[in-house]
């Protein structure tokens, strides 16, 4: 497909492969931008329901407007295959970056913040990402954050009546997703709940402080079994000079009952802006 004219895109190299789709850099020869352009795997190329769900990824996305998360530019087709026109995203992924050495606290938050912000929106507007980990989030020079890949996104709210969507994976019998990062009811599951996404950031979080997830194992059942009847080594034993209060926030992210986690991803933004940017003596002094 590289060096091909799909539609008025030119098609000028490989960006990634993954599950639920291949990612193509191109160059919209209307607007003179880079482009990414996402197709299915070949494997699902001609899969009724894998289409559907490419479809249900650009609408979703479509709908969104918001810096931290992958824009959409349209949807179209290319020789009975669909496709998504979205926004190229220039800058090195979290999974890279971690892998690269620990990064600062002060980085760590930013990007904690950033990617809060667009869970607030997507889960605002009735959306669940459910695939929050390092490979699914770019960080750009100028340090701004994407979020990537809504290809496992649902709606957890029917747009009309207000109700809670029930049902969990789209596979029956198994949960769809990246184990490191499930939430428990997840794997379980459990009626769709944006705290799910937010258990999946304290694990982004751990990773970003420590280099290594909260709940691996050495195969994916036993990481499966952590998260589901392990805590997680405390953070600061392996990454002592981290804040406590970061450790704190992580540790609430993943308690295992939802009830017990941040109850909204504006509450989790306070509490990280809050060690981000502590008070001044003059504003605590003030408060009381």
């Amino acid at each position: 497909m590289i060096g091909s004219t799909i539609s008025h895109y030119r098609v000028t190299g490989k960006l990634g492969v993954g599950g639920m789709g291949v990612v193509y850099e191109a160059e919209d020869l209307r607007l003179a931008r880079p482009v990414a352009l996402k197709f299915l795997p070949e494997e699902l190329a001609g899969d009724p329901e894998a289409a559907r769900r490419l479809q249900r990824e650009a609408q979703m996305l479509g709908g969104l407007n918001h810096p931290n998360i992958c824009t959409i530019y349209e949807i179209d087709e290319h020789e009975g295959s669909a496709f998504i026109a979205m926004e190229r995203v220039e800058g090195v992924n979290l999974k890279l970056h971690i892998a690269r050495g620990p990064l600062p606290t002060n980085e760590i938050l930013d990007i904690a913040l950033q990617i809060t912000q667009a869970l607030g929106a997507a889960h605002a507007a009735g959306i669940v990402h459910r695939d929050i980990k390092p490979g699914n989030i770019v960080i750009s020079s100028a340090g701004l954050v994407k979020v990537l890949d809504f290809g496992l996104a649902r709606r957890f709210i029917q747009p009309k009546t207000g109700e809670s969507v029930i049902g969990g994976s789209t596979i029956l019998g198994r949960p769809v997703g990246t184990a490191s990062y499930m939430a428990p009811e997840r794997i379980l599951q459990l009626p769709l709940d944006p705290r799910s996404d937010l258990f999946s950031l304290g694990g982004v979080i751990y990773e970003m402080a420590t280099g290594r997830p909260p709940f691996a194992g050495a195969s994916p059942s036993e990481t499966v079994s952590n998260i589901l009847e392990k805590d997680p080594v405390p953070l600061t034993k392996l990454s002592p000079d981290r804040p406590l209060q970061l450790e704190r926030i992580v540790n609430q992210l993943l308690a295992k009952p939802a009830e017990d986690r941040y109850q909204s991803a504006e509450a989790l933004r306070a509490a990280v802006a809050a060690v981000r940017h502590p008070p001044s003596l003059w504003q605590r002094l003030f408060s009381k």
